[in-house]
């Protein structure tokens, strides 16, 4: 059997039901504290260039990682059910790679904690360029997206090569490791665009006691493989 880049794509089209979209949007309108945006590099050119976006992490108590003394924002009812949604996903997305009978093991080691939980709003004009998601920690990427009442707003792979419409409630994964998975947002032509966005590593991120992973193990394997 052949297989393409875009078989290792998985897009689950109603993953979040409407209330659990509108809740986690909610929280975002509510957040008192000022939006952020994000730079990036470009893929083609390497220049680090300005997300048209704006964030905001999940939040209600703030929690001090101890390993890069950066705030995280943990415990409120959108950061839990985003926590638990896209733990599910992952272990789905194992799943599906399973059928395939072709990858390598160690993937069930650095495909395993989500980490860096943002919900991001796209106005009219805003959108991401063509980027990667990859670094020494994440070896995948996910998005949940939250509505579906824009026009533009695609998710696109290789400029435009490979595009998805999402509606609401879907959610995508795919892998992040190396050069290779350049994507972006087109840009919002009318209306306004929600989405979680979050990556996935091999470690878990430093949260309290009370934050709990709930990854069941997918596989026993052994510290060292080739």
């Amino acid at each position: 059997m052949t297989y393409k880049f875009t078989d290792l794509i998985y897009h689950k089209k109603k993953f979040l039901s409407d209330d659990e979209c509108d809740l986690i949007i909610s929280e975002y309108e509510q957040n008192q504290t000022e939006p952020i945006n994000e730079k990036a590099n470009h893929a083609l050119t390497g220049e680090v260039v300005d997300s048209k976006f704006t964030k905001h992490e999940p939040r209600s108590g703030i929690w001090v990682d101890p390993i890069t003394d950066e705030d995280t924002y943990v415990g409120c009812p959108a950061f839990n059910l985003i926590h638990k949604k896209v733990g599910d996903i992952v272990q789905e997305y194992q799943d599906y790679l399973d059928t395939f009978e072709a990858f390598h093991v160690g993937r069930y080691k650095f495909i395993r904690y989500p980490h860096t939980y943002r919900t991001l709003k796209y106005g009219v004009g805003g959108k991401i360029h063509p980027h990667i998601d990859h670094n020494e920690y994440t070896f995948a990427s996910c998005t949940l997206n939250l509505n579906d009442d824009y026009t533009g707003g695609d998710f696109s792979f290789w400029f435009g090569k490979y595009k998805i419409t999402l509606g609401k409630g879907d959610a995508l994964i795919w892998p992040a490791n190396g050069f290779i998975w350049v994507h972006e947002v087109e840009e919002i032509t009318s209306g306004v665009r929600y989405a979680t966005n979050c990556f996935i590593r091999d470690r878990p991120q430093a949260y309290p006691e009370s934050i709990n992973y709930n990854i069941r193990q997918l596989k026993e394997i052994n510290n060292e493989y080739s």
